[in-house]
């Protein structure tokens, strides 16, 4: 016996919004994606409400003794959008997590050493096409900094990019995407959920056209890598692998958001259409060519490959809760 890489595939997209006759529930007994989304959203404000009011202030007091206490935003997002998650979908939906690719196989080792690697791979492959082009250099800062403050310096960077990229995932490759793949397909969800990925993007310092263009973009590879392996921690540990590159080892921006690093700096050289400026190296025209590059890459090598049989496709469709009692 062989075996196959698994194809990249986009099934068609369920009837559940085309079928039936009710305004809130279709035929096959699942409630409406606008509805869905309707309910996610107001179970994320109440979480939010909840977590900042109880868990916020708690955490505030348990690392004020800390000399640089960490931000606890991404936290807070993060337990907001879990929160908002698993009311929409074990509740309202009555499925689990799986349904969202976040079920056991979705955390295997061999999917998640894949997702990270693909990240880091990429962004590496932009930093190098950046300094071998002159579009960036590295230059060294006399702070007497060694070891120790780098070593603080990319905690911190963890603590921060770690939740954020989460959070992201979770909802993005999560929860919306379900309900737009369920709604559209899944073709409707990489670009639904990439467009929505770009948009939360747009209070970002320096956010303009290009930049979240180029954020869009980056959502689109995310989904790939997402509906490659059917893992949404993959794409998790792709996105955080791409963050913690730029901030911990470049010390370069993050999608606008500087950090202050010791020992080295990674300034941008040139004109900014190719090496991002201020946004960081994942704003240029570099960035595009590698995400480019390697979703054509990936999308032609897995179309070429085996079909998923039939049994192995989950076809599955949300049931309302009680509704049917």
């Amino acid at each position: 016996m062989t075996s196959r890489a698994p194809r990249l595939t986009w099934p068609r997209p369920t009837r559940e919004v085309r079928d039936g006759s009710l305004w809130f529930v279709a035929s096959t007994g699942a409630l409406r994606a606008p509805w869905r989304l309707s309910v996610y959203l107001a179970a994320f404000a109440v979480v939010w409400t909840l977590a900042n009011s109880f868990v916020y202030p708690v955490l505030s007091v348990a690392t004020s003794w800390l000399d640089s206490p960490p931000a606890l935003y991404s936290l807070m997002m993060l337990i907001s959008v879990t929160g908002a998650t698993v009311i929409a979908l074990r509740h309202v939906d009555g499925q689990n997590w799986s349904d969202i690719a976040c079920g056991r196989d979705a955390w295997r080792g061999r999917v998640l050493v894949f997702g990270g690697t693909v990240g880091a791979l990429a962004i590496g492959s932009v930093l190098a096409a950046l300094l071998s082009t002159g579009g960036a250099r590295l230059s060294g800062l006399d702070d007497g900094s060694g070891a120790a403050e780098w070593s603080a310096t990319a905690f911190r960077a963890l603590w921060l990019l770690a939740p954020a990229a989460l959070w992201e995932e979770l909802a993005f490759r999560g929860y919306l995407w379900r309900i737009a793949e369920q709604a559209g397909g899944s073709r409707v969800a990489l670009w639904a959920t990439s467009v929505a990925f770009a948009a939360v993007h747009a209070f970002n310092p320096g956010a303009n056209v290009r930049t979240l263009s180029i954020v869009l973009l980056a959502g689109v590879s995310l989904g790939v890598v997402r509906q490659l392996t059917r893992s949404v921690p993959a794409a998790w540990l792709a996105h955080l692998a791409w963050n913690f590159t730029m901030a911990a080892v470049a010390h370069a921006p993050v999608s606008g958001l500087p950090f202050d690093a010791p020992g080295w700096r990674f300034e941008p050289s040139g004109p900014s259409w190719w090496n991002g400026g201020a946004w960081g190296p994942e704003g240029g025209a570099a960035s595009v060519l590698v995400l480019l590059s390697a979703v054509w890459w990936y999308s032609r090598r897995m179309t070429r490959a085996a079909p998923i049989p039939e049994s192995n496709i989950d076809v599955r469709l949300p049931r309302v809760a009680n509704l049917e009692s």
